[in-house]
Order: C-alpha cells, then sequence, then structure tokens
C-alpha cells in the first residue's frame, strides 16, 4: 500500500497562494477531500495555475476542476490550458470576470491524472473571494445634464470599471437601466445614489452623485455591498 500511495503521490502548487503534498495525507472514509483553505484576491481576471509534481494530463484536468459560485450555488464556466511546463496547468476565469461580493470554491477532483496514469488519493478544495468592500479598486463615472428650463430634471449616464456590473438604479428611480445609458430622472436634491446591479439583479454596490450642475467624468468610488 505504502507503494502504491507513493506511485500516485502529488504535489499541487496554486502559484503564491500554497504548496501542498498529497504524499504526508492519509485518505479515510470520513473526508474525501483537503480542505485548502479560504484565500482574497484582488484580480477579478486571476489566473489559477496549479502545479504538480510530474507530468500532467491536461485532458484530464478538463473534467477534473471545476469552480463554484457559493454566493448565488451556479456553476462557474472556465477552461483549463496548459501551464508554462509540462507539470502545470491555468484555470482561465470566466468571462468578464468574477463578481463583486461573490465567493467561490475551487475544486480539483482526485480523477485529475498525470500523464503516466497516476492520479490523486483525494479531491482538493479551495475557497475564495475577492477583496473585501473597504479594499476594492473599482470605479464608476457619471455625465449629468441638469434642465436649464426644470433642474429637477437630470440628464444621466453612469459608466464603471467593475466586472459583472449590468445595470444601475438612480436614487428616486425605480427602474433599472443598462450600464453606459442614458436617461432622464427625477431629482430634487443636488446628491443621488447610484446603485450597481449584475444581470440577475444582485446588488453589487452603491456610489454617490453630484447632480447639483452639469458636468462630465464625474468620478465616483464604489462601496461594495455585503
Amino acid at each position: 500500500m505504502k507503494k502504491v500511495i507513493k506511485r500516485v503521490a502529488l504535489i499541487l502548487t496554486f502559484v503564491m497562494i500554497f504548496c501542498v503534498s498529497y504524499s504526508t495525507l492519509s485518505v479515510s472514509s470520513e473526508e474525501d477531500f483537503k480542505d485548502m483553505g479560504t484565500k482574497t484576491i484582488s484580480d477579478v481576471n486571476k489566473i489559477w495555475t496549479v502545479k504538480f509534481s510530474t507530468s500532467v494530463d491536461v485532458n484530464s484536468l478538463n473534467n477534473s476542476i471545476s469552480i463554484q459560485d457559493l454566493t448565488d450555488k451556479s456553476t462557474v464556466n472556465v477552461s483549463v490550458s496548459a501551464g508554462d511546463d509540462d507539470d502545470s496547468v491555468k484555470v482561465n476565469p470566466p468571462s468578464g470576470g468574477y463578481k463583486l461580493s461573490h465567493n467561490y470554491k475551487l475544486t480539483i477532483g482526485k480523477n485529475a491524472k498525470s500523464k503516466k496514469g497516476a492520479s490523486l488519493p483525494k479531491s482538493a478544495v479551495l475557497k475564495f473571494g475577492l477583496d473585501s468592500k473597504d479594499n476594492n479598486r473599482y470605479t464608476a463615472s457619471a455625465n449629468v445634464v441638469v434642465s436649464p428650463v426644470l433642474p429637477i430634471f437630470k440628464q444621466i449616464t453612469v459608466s464603471t470599471n467593475a466586472p459583472s456590473a449590468s445595470k444601475y438604479k438612480i436614487e428616486g428611480n425605480d427602474k433599472l437601466f443598462d450600464i453606459g445609458s442614458t436617461n432622464v430622472s427625477v431629482a430634487s436634491q443636488n446628491i443621488v445614489k447610484i446603485s450597481l446591479y449584475d444581470n440577475k439583479g444582485n446588488l453589487l454596490g452603491t456610489s454617490i452623485l453630484d447632480v447639483s450642475s452639469t458636468k462630465n467624468n464625474i468620478s465616483m468610488n464604489i462601496t461594495l455591498a455585503d
């Protein structure tokens, strides 16, 4: 048995994250996966590099690596490609990047194989999420045109670099507008709250917009939703 375990033992390295040797693990029926903990990332287009101790069968990884969105319970469509050497593969991000304020689970199934047919004795699981709401790099911008006849009418256009943000709502108006689109709203106050949503209607974050006068490229910080 010791010889079998030694033959199939693999080392997984998520680059700059962690390293674990499966040769040190004992496989028990009570725990069928290795918990690799929880990590925080700042790059929504993060490419995970998984490195093994021997040449890996990339085709086996296509069916062995999966990512689940723990926030909305959906499966994330990611692709696996060859790494920089025969011992590694890359897990590419989904189209549009990972979502703000969402948490994920990356699973490497034990059916991942080396080119010689060796496999992992158990699956490995890594949980990760984006930066906290107090440490995000995303901003929004807006153009505002105030009606010279009736100043309570404001023409507003909102854009953002936040990934997965596809809709926005202006305080006092219940309608959702497409990011980048222009609309006219009634705003008697000089400051309004802008709320950003994904295409499923999930709140991603909020910003404060000054609509007191006509201005272009108004920069706004985003406070991520809890």
